[in-house]
């Protein structure tokens, strides 16, 4: 069994890496965005959703805002930005003052800004994101590289984008993270795996033995 949607049981082939939905359910604000414009269900879409409660620990905001001046009232939509501009400062909540670990810190922005890919296989699994929580050295300069990387480049797969679609009114503050025009991520460098990279480090060094 494969679980899909938001608290809910859907039985589906082992074999079937995504299945689609013709009802969206969830919160907005979590909502990966392949599942709320397509009802493309796949393992990512709970990655996604983990990434946006990662910025919500880091700001202290909620995922919706109407409290928010306009065009910030989405959590992913303010604070790609900042993300990718590298100013964490500018993200991190108020009330920790200095009150934290640098390093945590940095890995839970690396990890936030890999699960918070827009293209379902460009976020990782969360084996990967787990480690790289827990300090893995390893899969920490892995998800450096990637994010460095992956800058400019983060479009939403074709393979999730069969159609458009037009939704009016407050549901459009959950498609504020998408972007009108996706292009195939068959058309920009793809994103290393950690396996490539750990065998790649592995054989670099290997050489010098």
């Amino acid at each position: 069994m494969q679980l899909s949607d938001f608290g809910l049981a859907k039985w589906a082939s082992t074999s079937s890496s995504h299945i689609t939905c013709t009802d969206v359910a969830g919160t907005f604000g979590y909502l990966a965005p392949e599942y709320f414009m397509y009802g493309k269900v796949n393992d990512k879409i709970d990655v996604y959703a983990f990434g946006v409660v990662l910025l919500e620990l880091l700001s202290g905001r909620k995922p919706i805002s109407n409290d928010c001046p306009k065009g910030q009232e989405s959590l992913v939509m303010w604070a790609k930005p900042i993300l990718s501009g590298g100013k964490v400062s500018q993200l991190l909540d108020p009330s920790l003052a200095d009150g934290y670990d640098c390093d945590q810190m940095e890995r839970m922005v690396l990890a936030a800004t890999l699960c918070l890919r827009r293209a379902p296989r460009a976020r990782p699994q969360m084996g990967v994101v787990v480690k790289l929580l827990q300090g893995d050295a390893d899969v920490t300069k892995w998800a450096r590289l990637q994010v460095n990387a992956s800058e400019g480049s983060d479009t939403l797969d074709d393979e999730a984008c069969p159609g458009r679609s037009n939704l009016q009114s407050h549901l459009s503050l959950a498609l504020l993270d998408v972007e009108e025009d996706s292009v195939s991520m068959s058309s920009i460098e793809q994103p290393v795996s950690l396996e490539d990279y750990l065998k790649g480090r592995w054989s670099r060094s290997s050489s010098f033995d």
